[in-house]
Formats: structure tokens, C-alpha cells, sequence
């Protein structure tokens, strides 16, 4: 086998730290980190792997606070009995190597240490750190302002609640996280690295150094409120995870897309187009009181470039205008949006080539016979199922045979399911819970049953179809306001009526919604919060400023 990972004592200081979201990486469970760990180890010495964990994370630290003086910062080391706490004593020793003042508190609880670990020790020692053993005699740690703490207690390997010694220095270090600056090394301790969820007490980083491959836990669920800014090393080892990953001996990786990748997707528009280039899209719900719904998503169909919206509302009457009369009959206008048409169901699935299904929809008995119509229907069209579209497809067993016969007379089409983690429950007969232990498997199985592109929506919504998994990185607290669904669920039959694949309009979708709430350019600020029509809004922004890019870059504007 050729030599795949040069890492020397000469070069331990050549970081190569990248973020999610601004670099394509793979994102991969503890599971597969081991197997890539045990890989690593047979070419390389473990040891000469933490000391460059231990080195570039210190440099990365000192450099982060490169305009503050050194000298007058202290730092708090917190190792943990395990190779995590390896790491924290090899950034104690740099760290005084740097010049700053460092304390190392050792919580061992007389666990045995593994040879790393133990050299890590005898390294902090040759550096000038004394560790110092934290046990129940201990006083808590005095925190002055601007202390930097690093978390190296207990790694990406903690599956249950941290107790003890470990709750208790935890909790003492959160309660100061307004005037401290943490970080975490590999994982903020007492976070579930798999699933995302802290059992109990965590600690809150403010960043997060993740060696060898980002883990999944660190941009879902609590993690990525826990984690803070994350940076990823491979240590030297990318060709060989690069090497593992074409040979798919890691099993399904899911990959975080940086938004240059993302941005290769973008619907291309020619000046011989027109607005039949750019895909009729039939939007179908809207029970009485719940026709905004309906009208969130086709107005933000119109946004983000689809040539055509009609809606096929099962009640008109909220939105008739007072004491007009056309031909005998009550016509519905959107006066904001007047392009948008309303036709009968038979006329709209004739007239358009995307569906969406399910805002505003209800679990009424005109709502299923909605759905066996749409599912009946000759034509087969793309489509998107959100909402009580899917809570339907899950109770009716009529309506899944239904469904299972469309999908395989019309294979061929796209079909995207957009679930918050409650309506994947139903659809797969178990828990919101069980769901959020194992958002992949879940995403997985809903694809796999209705042969389906699947956003599965949450902190790191994922996209999956079969083996493809990607994680959204964008996003904020913003997104959580009535009708967000319902835009996301009219930005991807935008995308697919413009010629993009299911999975690509999907990703792409679920990429801008969740930029429209952070920070654009001139802001300080991002959304905190908002309504669904202002996060539409900013997703048109978003995508013509992706646009513009593209066409530099392609030569296509100056």
C-alpha cells in the first residue's frame, strides 16, 4: 500500500482546519471514525496522531486570539481519564509552550490510562504543566474573565449522562459561558456524537476542533448549539479517507455540501426560454382557514423562478372578495400575487408537470379524495408531499396501496417527501424520539417504503434517497415560525419544475431556506425572528445572488 498519510514531527503544525458548509466534508458516525481511526493505526503511530490533534488545536486557539496578549491569558485545561483527555494534556503543554499561563485538571477517578494517554502527560510535563487531579476533595476551579477552558473530558465516546465529578465541573463551567471562551476537542463533552442529543448536562463551546472527519452529532440536534463554530482536521489523513470512501468501506457517509457545491445546481435559464421552460406547478390543499398555507408555497414557487402557479383549493370562501361577481361566480384573487391561477383539480394536474400536496390540506374526507384523485391521474407528475399529505399517507392504508401502485406505474418521476420529525414518526408507525436517536436510519427507511427523496427537517435537515445522504449546514432559530414548511415545500417544485432532479432540488431548496435567515451581505445580523413570507422574501435574494455568481464565474456578466 503507498504511504497515504505524511505526518512527521516536522510538519505536526501544518493544519489543515476546514468548516462544514464552506467545504464539502464527510460527516460520519462514531462507528465509522473508529474504523477510519483503526485504518490510520496501521500506518502510523497513534501518538504522533494526538500530538498533532493536541498541537494544531493549541496553535489554532492562539491564533484565534492573536490580538489579545498572550502572556496576561489563562487557560484551564480540563482532561478527561480517556484519549480525549490525551488531547487536552498535548494542548497544555503547547499552549505553555506559546507562552500563556496554563492550569491542567486531571478527572481520572483511578481509571486505568491507555499509553497515549500516558505519554500525553509525560509530554504536558516536559512542557512545564503540572497536572493537578480534580476529585471529590477538590474545590471547584475559580474563573476569572476571559479564561479560555478547553474541554477534553470525555470525547466523542459518551453515550449517557455525565455524573459525578463530571456534572458537577460541566455545570460549574456553563454557568461562567458568558465571560469564558470554551473549547471543546472532539466533542463538547456529555453530547451524543451519534445522535446529536446531550442526555443530560453538556458543555456549552463556543467552538469545536473535530479530528479526522466531522462527526454527525456536531450539526444536528442539541449539537449544534453545543458545538458552536466548528473546525475539522484530518491529521494528515485525507487520502486515506479519501481512499475509504471510493471503496465505500465506511458504509453510507452522509456529506455536508460547501455552498460553491451547492451552487453547481442552480437552474440555468437561456434567453430562448419562456415561461413553459420554467415549470406549471399545481398547488392542492387549503381547508377552510388554512389557505395561507396553500398560498405560501405557490407564492414562493413564483420567487424562486417557476414559470406557472395554479392553485386547487378545497374551499375558497376565506379569501372571496365581497361583492364581486364574474359570470355567476365568486372568483378568488391574490392581490399581492396576481399571477397566481385558480383552477379545478381535473384542469390543474392537466396543466401542470409539479405537484405539491399537502399545505393547509386538513385530514377531512375531501382532503383523501384529493389525494386518491391526484394519485389516480394518467399524466404522473413530479411531485412534493408535505404536511397532512403525508400524516394521511401514513393512517390510510387504502391510500399507501394507492401510492405504492402510482409509484410504480410512474417510477420515473420525482417524488419528494418533507417531513418534520413528528410526520416521519407516523409515516414509519414509531416515535418523534425514536426518529431524533437516529435521524438516518429514519430518513432512510421513508425513502427505502415509498421510494422517495426524503427532507427530513430539523437542526441538519438531511436529504437521503437510498445511499445519497447530504446535511444542510444553513439555518437558524428563525426557521421555526408557522408556514416555514410550506415555503420550503414550494421551493422545491420550484426547482424541480425548472429541470432539477429530485434529490438536487431538494438539497438546493433546503440550502437557501436556510440561508434566507442568516446574515447576508451588509448585515450584522440574520433573522432571529420572523414570519414564512420574510424568509420567502430573502430566499428570492439568495438565489438571484447565487445566480449572479454562477454567471461570473461562467463568464456570463462582468
Amino acid at each position: 500500500m503507498p504511504e497515504l498519510i505524511k505526518l512527521h514531527p516536522e510538519n505536526m503544525t501544518h493544519a489543515n482546519w476546514q468548516q462544514p458548509g464552506l467545504n464539502t466534508l464527510p460527516v460520519l458516525s462514531v462507528a465509522q471514525v473508529r474504523m477510519f481511526e483503526q485504518t490510520a493505526f496501521a500506518q502510523i503511530d497513534s501518538f504522533l496522531l494526538m500530538q498533532a490533534a493536541g498541537i494544531r488545536s493549541a496553535l489554532k486557539i492562539v491564533d484565534q486570539i492573536v490580538h489579545s496578549d498572550p502572556c496576561s491569558m489563562r487557560c484551564l485545561v480540563l482532561a478527561g481519564p480517556g484519549n480525549n483527555g490525551g488531547d487536552a494534556c498535548i494542548v497544555a503543554g503547547e499552549l505553555k509552550r506559546q507562552g500563556m499561563q496554563v492550569e491542567l485538571l486531571q478527572l481520572t477517578e483511578g481509571k486505568a490510562a491507555s499509553k497515549d494517554r500516558m505519554q500525553a502527560v509525560l509530554w504536558a510535563l516536559a512542557h512545564g504543566v503540572q497536572p493537578q487531579e480534580f476529585d471529590s476533595h477538590s474545590k471547584l476551579p475559580d474563573i476569572a474573565p476571559n479564561t479560555i477552558v478547553i474541554d477534553g473530558l470525555l470525547g466523542i465516546a459518551c453515550d449517557r449522562a455525565p455524573s459525578g465529578l463530571f456534572e458537577q465541573l460541566i455545570t460549574h463551567i456553563n454557568k461562567q459561558h458568558q465571560q469564558v471562551r470554551v473549547y471543546a476537542l472532539d466533542c463538547p463533552s456529555g453530547l451524543n456524537c451519534d445522535t446529536g442529543i446531550a442526555p443530560g448536562v453538556a458543555m456549552q463551546a463556543h467552538t469545536t476542533f473535530s479530528y479526522m472527519a466531522c462527526k454527525h452529532g456536531l450539526l444536528t440536534g442539541n449539537g449544534k448549539a453545543l458545538a458552536g463554530d466548528v473546525w475539522v482536521d484530518a491529521l494528515g489523513c485525507e487520502a486515506l479517507l479519501h481512499q475509504l470512501l471510493q471503496a465505500d468501506q465506511l458504509g453510507p457517509v452522509i456529506h455536508a455540501l460547501s455552498r460553491r457545491e451547492l451552487a453547481y445546481r442552480l437552474p440555468v435559464r437561456n434567453h430562448q426560454h419562456h415561461k413553459g421552460s420554467f415549470g406549471s406547478i399545481a398547488v392542492l390543499g387549503g381547508q377552510r382557514g388554512m389557505v395561507g398555507a396553500c398560498l405560501l408555497s405557490a407564492r414562493t414557487a413564483l420567487m424562486l423562478g417557476c414559470g406557472r402557479v395554479a392553485l386547487s383549493l378545497l374551499t375558497e370562501t376565506d379569501l372571496h372578495l365581497p361583492d364581486v361577481q364574474i359570470q355567476g361566480q365568486t372568483p378568488f384573487l391574490d392581490v399581492l400575487f396576481p399571477e397566481i391561477m385558480n383552477k379545478g383539480i381535473d384542469d390543474n394536474l392537466t396543466f401542470a408537470d409539479v405537484a405539491v400536496v399537502g399545505p393547509g390540506l386538513g385530514q377531512s374526507e375531501d382532503a383523501v379524495n384529493l389525494l386518491h384523485t391526484l394519485l389516480e391521474h394518467d399524466k404522473g407528475l413530479h411531485m412534493v408531499w408535505d404536511a397532512d399529505a403525508l400524516n394521511l399517507l401514513a393512517s390510510s392504508s387504502a391510500l399507501r396501496a394507492r401510492f405504492k401502485h402510482y409509484r410504480q406505474k410512474h417510477a420515473g418521476r420525482a417524488m419528494v417527501f418533507t417531513p418534520h420529525p413528528l410526520e416521519a414518526a407516523r409515516l414509519l408507525q414509531s416515535t418523534t424520539e425514536m426518529v431524533q436517536m437516529d435521524r438516518l436510519a429514519a430518513a432512510q427507511s421513508i425513502s427505502k417504503q415509498f421510494g422517495c427523496t426524503v427532507v427530513l427537517k430539523g437542526t441538519g435537515s438531511l436529504i437521503c434517497k437510498a445511499q445519497h445522504i447530504e446535511i444542510n449546514t444553513t439555518g437558524g432559530p428563525a426557521l421555526g415560525t408557522a408556514g416555514s414548511g410550506d415555503v420550503l415545500a414550494g421551493a422545491v417544485a420550484a426547482l424541480l419544475g425548472q429541470g432539477l432532479g429530485e434529490f438536487n432540488a431538494a438539497a438546493l431548496a433546503v440550502h437557501l431556506h436556510g440561508l434566507a435567515v442568516e446574515p447576508q451581505t451588509g448585515e450584522r445580523e440574520g433573522l432571529l425572528i420572523s414570519h414564512a413570507s420574510e424568509i420567502a422574501q430573502r430566499m428570492k435574494v439568495c438565489l438571484n445572488h447565487l445566480l449572479n455568481q454562477s454567471a461570473r464565474r461562467n463568464g456570463q456578466l462582468p
